[in-house]
């Protein structure tokens, strides 16, 4: 089949949305956060999708200009709940500009920061640090799911539990997980049960198997639902267990080490190269010295300074770093810092949001515009 070119009715903005959240968390987002959809509809036709890191009123006029209607930013519009919505300045100019246009607004933020391949990884890879692994690992909150289902039936209750969203693990980096194995099960019905098998009144045996699968702890009405639809028993036997699993490949931060020691100062010139920027800020260290461990969190990330300190880091890559927070570093004799700036540490993440986008029009045998916009820059200029 070849792809359908301009075949703009044949993709909803919530499939591509439904795309995003299982590639990129909810569940790895901070409690603070506010990622997802902004504002929009997810039963728009899908016409190209634009990557920013920012939503404004700019960014709107240059999907209209792109012919997409579907702007997929790194920064959330909102984080607080809005008390008034005023059609005539920011924010409510670009929520009217957009809705009148049929612009879906949608956003990952601190689950694009954590999840593996995201803005830390590949931050990382743009700075040649390899055998990377989280400073802080992500923490999965989990329900493990237990039920015991006739052989027969075994693939059908699976797939409905996998389709209600148990099974995924890594942060959804693997699907359909499951653990099979076979028993017997026993009971015996009372008089007014309707068994599918077996006598009312005396114990029977029947094989079944040992389904066990994980479900994340926000989907345990929907997966229980889905289990007592298609579990052939009248009463379906099953077990919950509370789980906590460490995930290195996402969380906060990223620390790993160069190919080969490098002076600081060199170091600093190939970071200004590599991102672009033509104003870096160095707290601390050495310019001659020797690095080779290094850590760094895109765009504003001076939180996770100790925990990059205490994994023997020689230099700490972030951004927004404060006056204080700089003497902090500097009285404590603590490891360099070096303040690439938040735009400029998160604006190559750009490049994966826009492959993802790709992969799933590819997927979809569709092809439409997928572009990064090329009007976004730091918000300051240094003179």
């Amino acid at each position: 089949m070849r792809p359908v070119s301009g075949g703009y009715n044949q993709i909803h903005h919530g499939t591509l949305i439904d795309y995003l959240e299982a590639r990129i968390p909810h569940g790895l987002s901070e409690s603070w956060d506010n990622c997802g959809l902004q504002a929009g509809s997810r039963q728009w036709p899908l016409k190209g999708v634009l990557c920013c890191l920012d939503f404004s009123c700019s960014l709107i006029s240059e999907a209209q200009e792109a012919g997409v209607n579907f702007i997929f930013s790194h920064h959330p519009l909102f984080f607080k709940p809005l008390k008034r919505l005023d059609l005539d300045v920011f924010p409510g100019n670009l929520l009217g500009q957009a809705l009148n246009a049929g612009i879906t607004l949608y956003s990952a933020h601190t689950n694009l920061d954590s999840v593996a391949g995201g803005v830390n990884d590949h931050l990382a890879g743009r700075l040649g640090v390899i055998d990377c692994s989280s400073l802080i690992p992500h923490l999965e909150e989990l329900y493990k799911l237990v039920t015991f289902v006739p052989p027969a039936e075994v693939e059908r209750v699976g797939a409905a539990l996998f389709a209600a969203g148990a099974g995924r693990l890594g942060s959804g980096r693997y699907s359909e997980c499951s653990f099979r194995s076979p028993g017997v099960g026993s009971f015996r019905p009372a008089p007014g049960a309707s068994p599918r098998v077996g006598e009312i009144g005396r114990i029977n045996l029947v094989d079944e198997i040992r389904l066990e699968t994980v479900l994340d702890r926000g989907l345990l009405a929907k997966v229980l639902k889905a289990l007592h639809q298609t579990h052939p028993y009248e009463v379906p036997a099953y077990d919950l267990y509370t789980m906590q699993l460490s995930d290195d490949a996402c969380g906060s931060g990223r620390i790993g080490w160069l190919a080969d020691e490098i002076r600081l100062v060199e170091f600093v010139e190939f970071v200004k190269r590599q991102l672009k920027t033509t104003s870096l800020r160095l707290v601390g260290g050495d310019p001659e010295g020797k690095i080779k461990k290094i850590a760094l969190c895109g765009g504003s990330g001076f939180s996770l300074y100790k925990q990059a300190r205490a994994a023997g880091a020689d230099l700490f890559i972030t951004g927004d770093l404060k006056y204080h927070e700089a003497r902090e570093v500097i009285e404590q004799g603590g490891i360099p810092i070096l303040d690439a700036g938040h735009f400029a540490t998160e604006i190559p993440v750009l490049e994966v949001c826009s492959v993802w986008c790709r992969e799933f029009l590819s997927d979809h045998n569709v092809s439409m515009p997928v572009v990064i916009s090329q009007s976004e820059q730091e918000p300051w200029v240094t003179i």
